[in-house]
């Protein structure tokens, strides 16, 4: 008789919720504590990290890179319980292929439709600033405000785009995890994402900033970076949705209404 995988997900598909923790404002501890948890498999870990963003690429709209970053986190669960970590639980992933391309495909229509409105909320300020300027309203108005307007309007438009997909935040964690459905797995992480909204995109955005300033540099800075911060959202998730023998360490979990 074969024995259960300790790291295997285990099966939820009807659970509607689970309880949530909260988490802190603390991105360089979260990334510290993600280098200490892989310090001695980094390595593999950069691998997995590697191969799996460039599968995850070659499909159109991200088909393949949902299943494939599920596959990343059930490598993750698999250090986490001890066992030793193997490159093709990578690929474990595509087990779960269609809720993460479920999720994946929710997240991009949730960033268009997002961008699509604050991109015709601009032109629209766009075309009546211009129109006022035209018939002599705003001649005192520099040319510099307007350069400035604009800066403002496309750092509120990457903004509002990065907050479109917190509520995704833990979506492909739980499908590794609990191997829930779509559906489940966004009302879960959006009901945890919005009891700890301001921390977790404050240490999203910052990690989302770190990998900015280490692409600067040619780029191989950030695929170093990537495994690390990939790590960091996995214990940031498992600081959020603790394990039941965690739960005396951790801060006490709040249950969904």
């Amino acid at each position: 008789m074969t024995e259960p995988n300790p790291y295997e997900a285990s099966n939820t598909m009807g659970q509607q919720s689970l309880p949530y923790s909260n988490i802190a404002f603390a991105p360089i501890q979260y990334m510290k504590r993600s280098y200490r948890m892989m310090q001695e498999r980094y390595f593999l870990f950069l691998g997995i990290t590697l191969c799996g963003m460039l599968v995850g690429a070659c499909g159109p709209f991200g088909i393949l890179l949902g299943p494939m970053i599920t596959g990343v986190y059930l490598c993750f669960l698999q250090h986490e319980s001890g066992e030793t970590v193997k490159f093709d639980t990578l690929f474990q992933g595509f087990h779960r292929f269609v809720p993460a391309l479920l999720v994946t495909l929710a997240a991009l229509l949730c960033n268009i439709l997002v961008s699509f409105v604050l991109i015709v909320l601009f032109a629209s300020a766009a075309v009546l600033f211009v129109a006022l300027i035209g018939d002599g309203s705003m001649n005192g108005i520099a040319a510099s405000f307007v350069g400035i307007a604009f800066a403002v309007a496309y750092i509120l438009l990457l903004l509002m785009t990065f907050l479109a997909f917190v509520p995704f935040a833990f979506c492909f964690q739980l499908i590794a995890e609990h191997n829930m459905s779509a559906g489940t797995a966004i009302q879960t992480s959006l009901n945890a994402a919005r009891h700890n909204l301001a921390p977790l995109a404050f240490t999203y955005l910052c990690l989302s900033l770190f990998g900015m300033v280490a692409a600067l540099f040619c780029y191989l800075p950030m695929l170093f970076l990537m495994p690390i911060q990939l790590g960091a959202t996995f214990i940031i998730y498992r600081d959020t949705f603790p394990k039941p023998e965690m739960t005396g360490t951790t801060q006490p979990p709040v249950t969904p209404n």
